[in-house]
């Protein structure tokens, strides 16, 4: 065996597993990262394995069971992604109505000093409601400029890369910021009513990602996520769920956190809208992501221009059509145990870095 032979049997094995793990409960970020970059491998898988065809030798079982196993990754992980990526056919969103609500919703980068930049488009679009994410007191202050158009607000500056700002036009009924997971990492519920007199549920929402310059799993993350959709699965009212969820929509986490909350994604069938990161288009993933309950209808999900951070801010619409809820998902008893051991997993992390 030669030693191209060598590296493609490696890279091989390397790709097949990170196609497979992720699609299991394990939560090191090691793992966890090969879920961003499902689309951006297939290319390469799909080169791998031509360019395999003619080197690796025929006759070998281990050559022959190596391409064979890096097909099905491959098969695998199209089949992972395909629902979002609309290639033919793709839907088009419903027509607004009179009492449609608009959201930006913002990582803004903590050290991004363009504030005017966001500033700037928030006094194009006029949105309904403004989240913003990684905003500290510098950003506080520059966002006052916008405070005359939004009468209810809610503020955590924080200088650790979490702080979160709220802003809307709405009456509010009830505003309330939560630490589900620990005091570094807030999230905001709204309780809010469109112009038509209909109530709805706000939640926004930004927990830690599993990365080797921050936490080492993904065990707050998921934990914090599972503790929103426990409540969301218990509200009797239409709900949104909005931000920086550092996680892929395809994941398997957020497939879990959708199906514990009976929400739902709007990007299947509709495209990617991938928001991050601004500054290399070819591996851009969608982290900032939005889900939705019945009695909401998604009327336009679409990323936004260069405002100076690594993530493109995130513009939606959205109308309450009913505030009534079917709550057609139902987790099995395995499901259910599993999001508690994740909430416990969670937790259990959190005070284990309060106390060291």
């Amino acid at each position: 065996m030669n030693a191209l032979q060598i590296v493609l049997i490696v890279l091989s094995w390397i790709f097949i597993l990170g196609a497979i793990l992720p699609s299991f409960r394990i939560t090191h970020w090691s793992v966890r990262n090969f879920d961003f970059i499902r689309v951006q491998l297939i290319p390469i898988k799909l080169l791998i394995l031509i360019v395999s065809l003619f080197v690796l030798d025929q006759e070998s079982t281990l050559g022959m069971v190596t391409m064979a196993t890096l097909l099905i990754a491959l098969l695998y992980q199209i089949k992972i992604i395909f629902p979002y990526l609309s290639l033919f056919n793709k839907k088009k969103w419903p027509n607004a109505k009179s009492n449609t609500i608009s959201i930006i919703s913002s990582n803004v980068l903590q050290e991004n000093d363009n504030c005017d930049k966001l500033i700037a488009l928030v006094k194009e679009h006029q949105p309904d409601i403004l989240l913003t994410l990684e905003s500290n007191a510098k950003w506080e202050k520059a966002l006052k400029s916008i405070e005359e158009y939004y009468p209810s607000t809610k503020k955590i500056a924080l200088e650790n890369r979490y702080g979160m700002h709220f802003y809307t036009k709405l009456k509010v009924k009830q505003l309330t910021a939560h630490f589900l997971i620990s005091e570094e990492f807030p999230s905001i519920e709204a309780h809010l009513e469109d112009s038509e007199g209909n109530d709805f549920i706000f939640w926004g929402v930004h927990p830690p990602p599993p990365s080797p310059t921050e936490e080492e799993t993904s065990k707050k993350k998921d934990a914090e996520l599972m503790k929103v959709a426990k409540r969301v699965a218990k509200c009797e009212l239409p709900t949104l769920v909005i931000g920086d969820f550092n996680n892929v929509t395809w994941s398997r986490s957020s497939k879990a956190f959708a199906k514990a909350s009976n929400l739902t994604d709007p990007r299947i069938g509709y495209g990617l809208c991938s928001t991050f990161p601004v500054n290399n288009k070819l591996m851009r993933f969608p982290l900032d992501l939005l889900f939705y309950s019945d009695g909401i209808e998604i009327n336009k999900l679409q990323r936004m221009s260069d405002i100076g951070s690594d993530h493109f801010p995130l513009h939606s619409q959205f109308t309450i059509i009913s505030e009534e809820l079917k709550n057609s998902k139902s987790l099995s008893e395995e499901e259910k145990e599993e999001a508690e051991e994740t909430i416990k997993d969670g937790e259990e992390e959190a005070q284990e870095e309060k106390a060291s």
